[in-house]
């Protein structure tokens, strides 16, 4: 299996990925794919046609990450590609608070865009790849742990867990979304 993601393999995520999976890597500092540009999103969906699974973890502002999906989802369906395509969104996709914090607003159009492809995925015929949004809550990452250093958290490896599942289901299972977060009161053994 031929995996591409989307995210610094030295940083949270993409790294507790990067120590389970041989994959491939696009990001700011690990090839020098700026994907907050849309020159950059596209050659990263043509090269993604070469690979079995794809995961967006970057995060990437100004609605980038949603860009991006939308790219690889379309470049997929065009070429009729068979494969995985997973997009990381984040809890703060649900609630409404008085903010001007645009983070919420990207996650929300992220899970609604994952939505739309998951939905085309299961009623019709020509696409052929699968389509997962993976919510999960606060994860350790040096960043998440100086923001918020009492909120219970994830860990990394959790996650990447559930990604590792989410590949083991019969090819005609799509699981459109899923959300994680940590029970507090529960220890970790």
């Amino acid at each position: 299996m031929k995996v591409l993601i989307a995210g610094n393999p030295e940083y949270g995520l993409a790294q507790a990925l990067s120590q389970k999976f041989n994959a491939d890597f696009a990001s700011r500092s690990h090839g020098d794919w700026d994907l907050s540009n849309s020159e950059k999103q596209k050659e990263f969906a043509q090269k993604s046609l070469n690979y079995d699974v794809v995961i967006s973890v970057s995060c990437l502002w100004g609605f980038n990450q949603t860009n991006l999906v939308q790219e690889v989802a379309t470049s997929w369906m065009k070429n009729k590609k068979e494969g995985h395509l997973i997009a990381l969104g984040s809890s703060a996709d649900t609630p409404v608070k008085g903010t001007t914090w645009v983070y919420p607003a990207e996650k929300k159009a992220l899970r609604a865009y994952c939505r739309q492809v998951s939905q085309m995925v299961s009623s019709n015929d020509d696409v052929k790849f699968k389509m997962t949004y993976l919510s999960p809550g606060n994860m350790h990452t040096p960043k998440q742990d100086e923001k918020m250093p009492d909120a219970p958290k994830l860990e990394c490896n959790d996650v990447v867990s559930v990604i590792e599942w989410l590949l083991t289901q019969p090819q005609y299972v799509n699981i459109s979304e899923l959300c994680l977060d940590r029970i507090p009161n529960i220890s970790k053994s």
